[in-house]
This record gives C-alpha cells, structure tokens and sequence, in this order.
C-alpha cells in the first residue's frame, strides 16, 4: 500500500505520526520500501479502419522508478482502404464542343476496392479526381447546318418561294453553337421556285 504525504495527517499535531508497519509514505521511509509496476489497459481503439492506424494504451508513470515501459503504440487498421480509380482521357479531338476552340474531355472516377466498385462513400471526397476538363480543339467551330427545302408554294404555272431551316451548330456534334458562325457565310434560307404545270381538262362525248 502507498500513501501520499498529508493523507490522514491531522494539521494540528505537531509531532510526526509514526509510520505503521507495512505503509510507506512518498517522500518518507526508505527507497527500498517502494515499489512500482506497469498497469497496461485495454488496446484504444483504432485510428482508422483501413490503411496504416496506430492505436495506443494508458501510461502510468514508472519511468523515474527505472522500469523499461512496454509497448504503448501498435499498427493496426492493416486491411487496403478503398482508393479512387480514374480511366484515360477521351481524346480531346472526339470531345464534345463547348466553346470556341474547346472542347470537354471525360474520364470515368470510380471508388474501387480490391478491383471491385464500391459505394463513392467509401472513398474520400476531398481526394476524388476531376472527371472532366477543357481541353484544346481545333475542330470546335461554328458550322451552319441546313435542313431540306419546303414544298414549292406556288399555283401551276406560277412562281413560287421555299425555304428552309439554317442553325449554326458545332463541328462534330451539331449542338447549338450560338453566335459561333458569325463571321461564316451565310447559306441563303429561301429561293425561287415554279409551281407544277398546268393540265388542260379532257371534254367529254356523249
């Protein structure tokens, strides 16, 4: 048993109470009397699940008395975490125009764990890849898109306009390009045409 100095002292004697057999006061009797031990607790629990944790016990303080303290710090968590997964590139060239001279490429981000996909919330958010950038092309340009000519409306032998629908769209997707074709010539939307002959009526014989 140990005690401390002031545990059951009475402030108002003034001669030391003498030191009963077995109990030795810190910082009274002899060294020899003292005795001190690790008391090791249960294992923390671990700092992550996967990857390289670290989890630790309780440290009583035995290092003045000269003991080898064990080990208070172990790896744990051993098993691979979850990683982030990214394919290449589409080729800038086959993307999809998104602005003059840009286009869109896209890569597949899949949150992978020993080469099977599993749910994204099992990889880390912050660290997951970009799947889509601007990339260079030149290819992305407006482009004037027509459609066909509408019937002739015209009587039979009789002039006639028919027209047709223009958009400019982007080279290679045909998407609404906007004002991309602005300085491009403008393919003309309506034209002259000539109604269907005339045919004359067959008299009749009765």
């Amino acid at each position: 048993m140990v005690s401390f100095p002031g545990d059951s002292i009475n402030e108002n004697d003034e001669e030391e109470d003498p030191v009963d057999e077995g109990i030795v006061v810190l910082g009274r009797g002899p060294a020899d009397n003292v005795k001190f031990e690790w008391i090791i607790s249960e294992w923390t629990k671990c700092s992550q699940s996967c990857g390289n944790g670290i989890q630790g016990v309780d440290n009583n303080l035995c290092t003045d008395s000269g003991l080898n303290a064990p080990s208070t710090v172990r790896k744990c968590g051993m098993d691979e975490c979850p990683q982030w997964v990214t394919s290449d590139w589409s080729p800038c060239m086959k993307s999809k125009c998104f602005a003059l001279n840009i286009a869109i490429q896209r890569r597949s981000v899949k949150c992978m764990l020993y080469n099977r996909t599993v749910s994204s919330s099992k990889c880390n958010i912050f660290e997951k890849p970009m799947y889509r950038q601007e990339c260079e092309n030149r290819k992305c340009a407006g482009k004037w898109k027509v459609g066909p000519w509408s019937k002739c409306e015209a009587s039979c032998g009789t002039q006639g306009v028919k027209y047709r629908i223009l958009q400019c769209v982007w080279y290679g997707t045909k998407k609404p390009a906007g004002m991309a074709c602005k300085d491009k010539p403008r393919p003309p939307v309506m034209k002259s045409c000539k109604g269907p002959p005339c045919t004359k009526g067959k008299l009749s014989i009765f």
